[in-house]
């Protein structure tokens, strides 16, 4: 028995290269950590891509790597807290890539404070970006999913929205949103060959993270994860093509926890 938890193989070691062939995926969030790893392995398994994101100086790079992976690739700016935005958004990927089969509501943000010292703006900023933007980007992208006879939809989450999330209150909440939302969405779309889902990762090692925690997370968070180690991008993204392709086609509604077990965890003492 290893003393290590093993690391997720590459994702091209998992999967067939035609995994989603004829599959045309639009990422949010889709710059930088998670979801650029995503965008780059969805291209490299037969999907063409978009990637939207605030930032467009991150997302060329990512449109670089599908293209040589094979795919057609676009990105565009977008502001996912307004309606307005994401409207404007979906249209020209369709426009450019002609299709939209699978959603990924990737954006996010965070900061760390204290519930008494959060203000409205913060809130408003953080809620925003999490529920309000994977609500109006389900919305919009979910009416041309239903008219084209189905899609997926894949939002990620996180293993805060199930407990308390003391310092991202709200994170907690935003997230626990996202969760309730994409049942919500699964139940009712069901019908329309719509499937919804949400991937909750727990302690992921990106740019992102690494950068809030001044350079490297604390080795005592540890301690927490039975797996005794932090996650990768690569652990999301394998779990994502997963829930995308035809071999999910009956996985709807689920939650599905990325962490190590950290969410298991109980300390002995």
């Amino acid at each position: 028995m290893t003393d290590e938890w093993p690391q997720t193989p590459p994702t091209t070691e998992l999967f067939a290269d035609d995994l989603l062939a004829g599959e045309t995926a639009l990422i949010t969030g889709g710059g930088t950590g998670i979801g650029k790893a995503m965008a780059v392995a969805f291209a490299e398994h037969g999907a063409d891509v978009a990637v939207a994101s605030r930032d467009m100086d991150h997302l060329r790079p990512v449109v670089e790597a599908a293209e040589d992976a094979g795919a057609d690739a676009f990105a565009t700016t977008v502001d996912i807290r307004k309606p307005e935005a994401v409207e404007e958004m979906t249209a020209t990927v369709l426009d450019e890539l002609g299709d939209i089969s699978i959603l990924v509501n990737n954006a996010g943000a965070n900061f760390v404070t204290p519930f008494e010292e959060l203000s409205p703006n913060g809130w408003r900023a953080v809620v925003g970006t999490i529920l309000d933007g994977t609500a109006y980007c389900t919305m919009t992208v979910g009416e041309h999913l239903i008219e084209r006879g189905g899609g997926v939809v894949l939002s990620m989450g996180a293993t805060n929205s199930v407990h308390g999330a003391p310092f991202h209150a709200h994170s907690g909440a935003g997230k626990a949103g996202v969760h309730n939302l994409m049942q919500t969405v699964a139940s009712e779309w069901a019908d329309h060959g719509v499937r919804a889902n949400t991937i909750a990762p727990g302690i992921i090692e990106t740019e992102g993270v690494t950068e809030a925690a001044g350079g490297a997370l604390p080795p005592e968070l540890l301690e927490d994860i039975p797996a005794d180690r932090f996650g990768t991008p690569a652990d999301c993204v394998s779990l994502a093509l997963f829930l995308a392709s035809p071999a999910a086609a009956y996985v709807t509604g689920g939650y599905y926890p990325v962490d190590g077990g950290q969410l298991l965890f109980s300390s002995p003492y």
